[in-house]
C-alpha cells in the first residue's frame, strides 16, 4: 500500500467517524462539538497533504500542518469536557502556536522535512500523553470501564508511537525524506500519524454511547421527580432478592408505605409542594435506611426492600422511618412549614412464600395501618382480615 493510498483510506475513516459524531450531535454529550471540529480539521489537513506538489506549499505544508496540529488538541479538549473538567484551551493554543512557528522555521529558514516530522510527532506525542493522563481509568469512578480503557490505551499507544517517530527522525535530521516515500519505515510512521485521529474518535464515540446508555438506563430505572427507583426496577430487584433468599434460606422483608392525606396536601398547598414532600420523603428514607432499595411504586406510594432483615428488624426500621418522617417538614407558600406523615405495612418472607404473596401481605398491612388511624406501622403477621394489631401507633 502506498502512503498516498493510506492517506485517502484515513480520510475515508475520518469521514465515517465524522458522520457517526454528527448522528450524536443532538445528544447534548459534552465534548461532541470539539470532537466533530477536530475531525473536520483533520479531513481538511489530509486533503491538503494529498495535494503536495500540486498546490501551493503554503497550503499543503503550512496550513495543513496547522490544521493537523489543532485536531488532536481539540480531541484532548473534548475528552476533558466530556469528563466534566475545564478544557485547557489557553495552554493548547500556546502549544499549537509554538509548534507552528517551529515548523515554519524549518520550512522557510532551513528546509528540513525530517526535522518538521520530528517536531510534529513531538507535539502530537505531548498531546497524547496529556490525553492519556486525563483518561486514566483509575481516576474515573462510575464510568463505563471498557470505553474509557480503550480511549486511554489508544492515547497511550499513540504517545509511545509518536515518541519513537520523533526520536527516529530527530536522529536522522539530515536525511532526505519524502512525504509519500514507500519505504516500510515511512509507511509505518505515516500510518501511525494519520490513523491516530480515527482511533481516538472511536474511543470518544464509545465513551459517548456508554454515557447515553447509562442515562437511558438511569431514566428507565429511576423516578424523575424523586430519584427513587422506578416501579419496574423495584420489581426486578425484588425478584432477584426473593430468589436469593429462597436459594440461600435467608430472610427478606419489605416495607410498603404512602403519605397520609396526600391529596389534601396537594389541594391545600399546591402540587409543587406535594412534589417537594415526595422528594423530601425519598431523601430522608435513604438517610434512615442507608442504601436499601427505595422505590416509587406509583403516586404517593413507596416500597423498600430489606434483604437479610427478619420481621422484628424490619418493624424497628419501619418505625424509625415513620418517626423521622413525622418530624419532617417542607416549605410551603409564604414559608409555611408543611408537615406530613406516612403509614407503613411490613411483610417478611415465610417459608415457601412467593414474592407476589409477600407483597400482597405487606400491601394489606399498609391499608390496615391506614384504617387504624394512619401515621403508624402495621405488621403483616398480625393482620387478620379487617382486624390488625398496630405495633407502633403514632402520637
Amino acid at each position: 500500500m502506498s502512503a498516498l493510498l493510506l492517506l485517502f483510506v484515513t480520510i475515508a475513516l475520518s469521514a465515517i467517524m465524522l458522520m457517526v459524531l454528527r448522528s450524536l450531535a443532538s445528544s447534548g454529550v459534552p465534548g461532541m462539538r470539539e470532537w466533530t471540529v477536530a475531525n473536520v480539521l483533520a479531513i481538511a489537513a489530509l486533503l491538503l497533504f494529498a495535494g503536495r506538489g500540486r498546490i501551493a506549499d503554503v497550503l499543503s505544508i503550512d496550513i495543513a500542518n496547522l490544521l493537523f496540529l489543532c485536531a488532536p488538541a481539540l480531541m484532548h479538549a473534548g475528552f476533558q469536557r466530556h469528563l466534566g473538567r475545564p478544557a485547557p484551551y489557553g495552554a493548547l493554543a500556546v502549544l499549537v502556536a509554538a509548534s507552528t512557528a517551529a515548523l515554519g522555521t524549518f520550512h522557510y529558514v532551513v528546509d528540513a522535512m525530517a526535522v518538521r516530522v520530528a517536531l510534529s510527532s513531538l507535539f502530537h506525542g505531548i498531546v497524547c500523553v496529556a490525553m492519556a493522563w486525563g483518561l486514566r481509568p483509575w481516576a474515573q469512578p462510575g464510568r463505563a470501564g471498557y470505553p474509557i480503557r480503550f480511549a486511554f490505551g489508544a492515547a497511550l499507544t499513540l504517545a509511545a508511537a509518536h515518541a519513537v517517530r520523533a526520536l527516529m527522525y530527530a536522529t536522522h535530521h539530515d536525511a532526505q525524506v519524502a512525504l509519500f516515500d514507500a519505504s516500510p519505515v515511512n509507511l509505518v510512521c505515516f500510518a501511525l500519524g494519520t490513523l491516530a485521529l480515527p482511533g481516538l474518535t472511536l474511543g470518544a464515540v464509545m465513551m459517548a454511547n456508554a454515557g447515553l446508555i447509562g442515562q437511558a438506563r438511569y431514566a428507565a430505572e429511576h423516578d424523575h421527580l424523586t430519584g427513587a427507583w422506578s416501579r419496574r426496577a423495584f420489581f426486578g430487584r425484588a425478584g432477584r432478592a426473593h430468589a436469593d433468599a429462597v436459594r440461600a434460606g435467608r430472610t427478606l422483608s419489605v416495607l410498603i408505605f404512602d403519605v397520609d392525606h396526600f391529596k389534601s396536601i396537594n389541594d391545600t398547598h399546591g402540587h409543587a409542594v406535594g412534589d417537594l414532600v415526595l422528594a423530601d420523603l425519598v431523601a430522608r428514607t435513604g438517610a434512615v435506611l442507608r442504601g436499601d432499595t427505595c422505590a416509587r411504586l406509583g403516586g404517593e406510594e413507596f416500597g423498600v426492600l430489606l434483604p437479610d432483615s427478619d420481621a422484628d428488624a424490619a418493624m424497628s426500621l419501619a418505625d424509625e422511618l415513620r418517626r423521622t418522617l413525622e418530624q419532617a417538614a417542607v416549605a410551603g407558600p409564604g414559608g409555611v412549614a408543611v408537615r406530613y406523615t406516612v403509614s407503613v405495612g411490613v411483610g417478611s418472607l415465610d417459608d415457601g412464600e412467593s414474592l407476589a404473596s409477600l407483597l400482597q401481605r405487606a400491601d394489606a398491612a399498609l391499608y390496615a395501618a391506614k384504617r387504624g388511624g394512619r401515621n403508624r406501622v402495621a405488621d403483616a403477621r398480625l393482620v387478620d382480615g379487617e382486624r390488625c394489631k398496630y405495633a407502633t401507633p403514632g402520637s
